[in-house]
């Protein structure tokens, strides 16, 4: 610092030098030391000027070493003597606010994908000539399954509570339930011949102990919805989600498979050739099962009126859920290479079928399948249960009798199918998928936990 005098500093002498001799003196009385007290408190306004002063250096540190480049200001001391939140804290709330807006817009728009969870097996039942067929109820319901035409009733946790059984000379088969729950649709079959669609008043509660009884007293109350004609058979059933609806298979002796679609008070509806109808879950439109030209079974979407037809992709049973995803069986040949000649050419081999559970996100209407043109097969769906390639003991007894007998031409084991799914169908909420697989002697319904991912590119978020 240089030896100049500022205004401040001169103020500071002054009241320095006026302050002081008062100290110096040594006064002890109550007067003098009043006297004191005062003359400090008339130096107060100096701070004020510090303020003010200090308020004007920093005006000046704008400018900084001669340049134009201005640097932003703080004040610290505003006008009136109260401290000021600076100008941008507006802007903290205002960026979380902006990023939350952004998340959520990109959570509904991003492609997304299911991924299965846990699974876990719910029950288990001797094998039968056709697949077994089951219904899921709602939250904490239950599951009903069919097997020889009786009905078998499942808590929420898989356990057996019960069975139902027709009457003498008929038989159950295609349960359904309703949305909510209280309805249950069913084709009855008469050993004579003939049978009908009829829907029971499912009783409130969950289907466990003693549910038997109350579902075995409603379906002697149970209404006829529609009766087959001579050499015609019915399958299928699928409650719309409004439960107004009810789509179902008329089969005919022919070989022929028809959709309809049956409302109250209405005539069917046809909807041309197809099984397994599955509803969308707004309940404008529908998937089913058609055979392709190749023989192998597709999926397309279709719906009542004018909404046309857009082929999906090879597969079939197909099960539409809440959340929006479509999901459906698909078998495919594949070939190990387990050993190799010494020329590089593949020597012992395996081909096997395996079964897939493959999805589709089709959005709650099924318009992102509109605006895929062409028919291919759809390029979003993805893998959602893994099949296991491993080599098993098969594969292991056959090498050593290979190597035992000296075989050194190239061979081929054709193994069974695996994964022999039957059937799969979501919850009503979505989060889950029941799939009925064979195993051997026996077939396992099984409970698969969905978990939603959002993707980007391919790749899992």
């Amino acid at each position: 610092m240089s030896g100049k005098i500022t205004p401040l500093d001169a103020q500071y002498n002054k009241d320095k030098n006026r302050v002081q001799p008062d100290i110096a003196s040594g006064g002890n009385s109550l007067d003098e030391l009043l006297s004191h007290m005062r003359r400090v408190r008339e130096a107060v306004p100096v701070n004020e000027r510090l303020r003010e002063e200090l308020r004007a250096r920093l005006a000046g540190m704008r400018m900084e070493g001669g340049t134009d480049r201005q640097r932003p200001v703080t004040v610290l001391f505003p006008a009136g003597g109260r401290s000021r939140r600076p100008v941008f804290f507006w802007l903290i709330p205002a960026v979380l606010l902006l990023a939350a807006v952004s998340w959520i817009w990109w959570s509904l728009i991003a492609p997304k994908s299911l991924e299965a969870g846990r699974f876990k097996e719910i029950s288990r039942f001797w094998l039968e000539e056709s697949p077994l067929d089951f219904t899921c109820g709602t939250l904490g319901q239950g599951f009903i399954a069919v097997r020889g035409g009786t009905l078998q009733l499942l808590d929420q946790y898989g356990n057996q509570t019960g069975t139902v059984e027709p009457p003498t000379g008929q038989s159950y088969d295609s349960p359904t339930f309703s949305r909510t729950g209280d309805k249950l649709a069913l084709v009855r079959r008469y050993d004579t011949g003939g049978e009908e669609m009829i829907m029971a008043l499912m009783p409130p509660g969950p289907l466990g102990t003693g549910a038997a009884q109350q579902v075995e007293a409603a379906l002697t109350k149970a209404e006829v919805l529609l009766a087959a004609g001579q050499g015609k058979e019915f399958s299928g059933l699928a409650w719309s989600p409004d439960g107004q609806t009810l789509a179902y298979v008329q089969g005919e002796s022919g070989g022929r498979n028809e959709v309809y679609l049956l409302t109250k008070g209405k005539e069917p509806v046809s909807l041309g050739p197809g099984n397994h109808p599955a509803w969308s879950p707004d309940g404008s439109r529908l998937v089913v099962e058609r055979a392709g030209e190749n023989g192998q079974p597709e999926l397309w979407l279709t719906g009542p009126g004018d909404s046309g037809t857009v082929f999906l992709t090879e597969g079939e049973r197909p099960a539409w859920g809440a959340r929006g995803y479509l999901a459906y069986i698909r078998s495919t040949t594949t070939e190990r290479v387990l050993t190799y000649s010494p020329d590089g050419d593949p020597l012992f081999t395996v081909r096997q079928e395996q079964g897939e559970i493959r999805t589709i996100n089709l959005g709650r209407k099924g318009d992102i399948a509109f605006k895929q043109p062409g028919r291919h097969a759809w390029s979003g769906d993805r893998l959602l249960l893994a099949t296991d390639s491993r080599n098993g003991a098969d594969e292991l007894n056959w090498l050593r009798n290979l190597a035992a007998e000296g075989v050194r031409e190239p061979r081929t084991l054709l193994l069974d199918k695996v994964n022999n799914y039957q059937k799969i169908g979501f919850s009503q909420s979505g989060k889950t998928l029941l799939v009925a697989r064979r195993e051997g002697g026996t077939v396992a319904l099984a409970q698969v936990d969905l978990q939603e991912r959002l993707t980007r590119g391919g790749e899992w978020l």
